[in-house]
């Protein structure tokens, strides 16, 4: 069903019958509660797998670079883009001692910045921005030292649509355009190119990377949730039946990436539409002064071609969600911190503003976009402190929530196939 190029609930009437294979009786909640599987999940999710780590316009030009501090890989990042013009990803770590090659006064906090070369404050040696030594400092009192073998560690780096990935797993054979498989065929075509005007949002949560994940894999919760947010979800609160504003237009699985498209609030006043929005003609969907694009909807877009259509929402295993809209398009990025905490970043993407309403408009948006991930942050956190109490084994989804069902049966799956090859790698070495 997922190469069809218009999907459509099957004739049952369920979501679920197009995917047999996820099975539709509870789904363990072991992995989103118990430290081993955590660190199992480490392992063979994060370390094995593409990770979104930023854009390049974070590194527009040579000697551009940028950090990141991930925890869930137990390293710090540095991409920089070399002279001959090609993004590199780096652990940020001097080969001779170890010490952090780019900070300041704080080693932990992320930067960004522009050098002709790596530099070690501690020792001082110097390195190109393709990691190779150039020079260590008292090269004379070096033993016994091979300089060719004394480059800053790399990280395999990639990039498609703009933005750049990395993979830790050094026996990687697949490029993040292969990885992202058939979705990415489908946003070929999309204007992901800048300028853009960004607006940033970050923010740690007491409750697992999943679970959060799940909160913007399904819009069953909307109008209870939310319904302060969307005017129009108001009266459909009341409503306990199949609706057109909040249940899918489409869900689609591929390999172990999930989409689903629904409905979205007009860009454009309504009955519903406060004095504010009027005044600024902006609403929780976006601007309403935005300009059409020039160029034709990528068919995986709104793939039914519905005219209710307002969002498709992209997750891209494991921790990438990529959502578009009339506006722009939004990235949340969810990086572990521990079993039952991670850190959310929001990044939404426009066209950069022509007048002073312009952007009031936008920063309208993002302040509503604040709000609605904020009102799903709360009640996030207190599910986890519950789930963290033993009194439930198990989640109850419907068909709604298909997606939630299958990030948690491919991160499963993932990590057992994952333990199966390392225990069998085990005995082969104690055979041998």
């Amino acid at each position: 069903m997922s190469d069809d190029p218009i999907v459509k609930k099957p004739e049952s009437g369920f979501w679920h019958d197009a995917y047999p294979e996820l099975g539709r009786g509870p789904i363990s909640l072991e992995d989103s509660v118990c430290p081993e599987f955590y660190e199992k999940e480490k392992e063979h999710v994060f370390r094995k797998n593409w990770l979104c780590v930023g854009r390049v316009e974070q590194v527009p030009k040579k000697g551009s670079y940028f950090t990141r501090e991930l925890a869930i890989l137990d390293t710090s990042v540095l991409v920089v883009r070399g002279k001959d013009d090609v993004i590199r990803a780096f652990h940020n770590v001097c080969p001779h001692r170890g010490n952090k090659l780019v900070w300041q006064d704080d080693p932990f906090k992320e930067m960004e910045g522009n050098a002709p070369l790596l530099y070690c404050r501690f020792h001082g040696w110097r390195f190109n921005l393709d990691g190779s030594l150039i020079k260590p400092s008292r090269a004379d009192l070096l033993l016994d030292f091979d300089g060719s073998k004394c480059s800053v560690p790399a990280i395999q780096c990639d990039t498609w649509g703009g933005f750049v990935f990395i993979n830790m797993d050094p026996d990687n054979k697949q490029t993040v355009r292969d990885f992202l498989g058939e979705f990415a065929d489908g946003l070929e075509g999309y204007d992901f190119d800048g300028p853009h005007q960004v607006y940033k949002f970050k923010a740690e949560l007491q409750c697992n990377w999943k679970i959060f994940m799940d909160g913007f894999a399904e819009s069953y919760h909307g109008p209870y949730l939310h319904a302060n947010s969307f005017g129009a979800l108001t009266e459909v609160a009341k409503m306990d039946a199949a609706n057109p504003y909040t249940d899918a237009l489409a869900y689609q699985l591929s390999g172990p990436h999930r989409m689903f498209s629904f409905y979205g609030e007009p860009s454009k006043e309504t009955p519903f539409s406060r004095p504010i929005e009027k005044l600024t003609e902006s609403s929780p969907a976006g601007p309403w002064n935005k300009k059409p694009s020039d160029k034709p909807l990528p068919k995986g877009l709104n793939p039914t071609r519905s005219d209710k259509y307002g969002f498709d929402s992209f997750q891209f295993f494991p921790n990438f969600v990529l959502i578009f809209s009339s506006s722009g398009f939004t990235t949340h990025l969810h990086w572990p911190t521990g079993p039952h905490s991670h850190i959310i970043e929001v990044d939404m993407y426009f066209k950069p503003p022509t007048t002073h309403k312009e952007r009031i408009s936008q920063e309208l948006t993002v302040s509503f976009l604040n709000d609605i991930v904020l009102e799903d942050a709360s009640p996030l956190e207190g599910m986890q402190a519950m789930l963290n109490s033993r009194a439930l084994t198990h989640f109850h989804a419907n068909d709604e929530e298909i997606l939630v069902r299958h990030l948690h049966k491919v991160v499963q799956d993932t990590v057992e196939e994952g333990e199966k090859e390392k225990n069998k790698n085990i005995i082969a070495k104690q055979g041998g």
